[in-house]
């Protein structure tokens, strides 16, 4: 079932077009990698979906709701949940309250209560450091955080923007095989990585972006093995 449509959208950062015609979808269940170079589209991709930036032209739709004219906050309750590049954390908030502030806007008290269990027994290092401020997490578990938050707003699609960003490969590995654990339990993933290698081991299928347009599109594993996608993004 096609869970989140993204159609023929064009976004432009006052004269300067940064998405042009962009068509990619997401199918229930399923990883979707966004691969690409700096200043190819992929965050402003991610962006346009959370309503942060505006549409010039096209549509984006979750389980065939338009969300073009909905806010921000709006998209989030009605299940996109972003983990935005940078991690966004709170700092000067505990880690308890960074994700306490992610049920705001639900009302399922036993089920909120269930999840922070659920962030806990994925995230240990979260639990021990439950009453840490966020400012004083390392790199890592400040990316723990922001995947957990995420997590908390129970959302059906989870956008990922350079999850392995800054991180040691043993961390990278970790961050990787959560998303993993994260979609098998029923999650559906778009995710944006420079780390191509392991973006196509995980993901399910992947679009490559270039200059704001979409130029290549198949299975992880047929990317994986497209000698343009080799030379560009794999090191040959």
């Amino acid at each position: 079932m096609k869970l989140l449509e993204f159609l023929d959208v064009e976004v432009a950062y006052g004269a300067i077009v940064a998405l042009q015609g962009v068509s990619f979808q997401v199918e229930e269940g399923e990883i979707v990698t966004l691969l690409g170079a700096n200043g190819a589209g992929k965050s402003t991709t991610l962006r346009t979906i959370s309503g942060l930036l505006p549409l010039r032209r096209g549509e984006v739709r979750l389980g065939g709701v338009d969300l073009r004219k909905l806010p921000a906050h709006e998209i989030v309750a009605r299940g996109i949940a972003h983990v935005p590049e940078g991690r966004g954390i709170f700092a000067n908030l505990t880690v308890q309250e960074n994700l306490e502030l992610a049920t705001w806007t639900r009302k399922d008290k036993a089920q909120v209560a269930a999840d922070f269990r659920y962030v806990y027994e994925l995230f240990p290092r979260l639990g021990e450091r439950r009453r840490q401020l966020g400012g004083t997490l390392s790199g890592g578990e400040q990316q723990m955080l922001a995947v957990a938050r995420a997590l908390m707003t129970r959302g059906r699609v989870m956008l990922l923007d350079e999850p392995s960003m800054g991180l040691s490969p043993l961390l990278v590995k970790e961050i990787f095989r959560t998303i993993g654990e994260i979609n098998a339990r029923g999650t559906t993933i778009l995710l944006v990585e420079q780390n191509a290698h392991m973006a196509l081991k995980i993901a399910h299928r992947g679009y490559v972006l270039e200059t704001g347009r979409v130029v290549l599109a198949g299975t992880a594993a047929e990317l994986a093995a497209d000698p343009r996608v080799k030379e560009a993004y794999l090191g040959g």
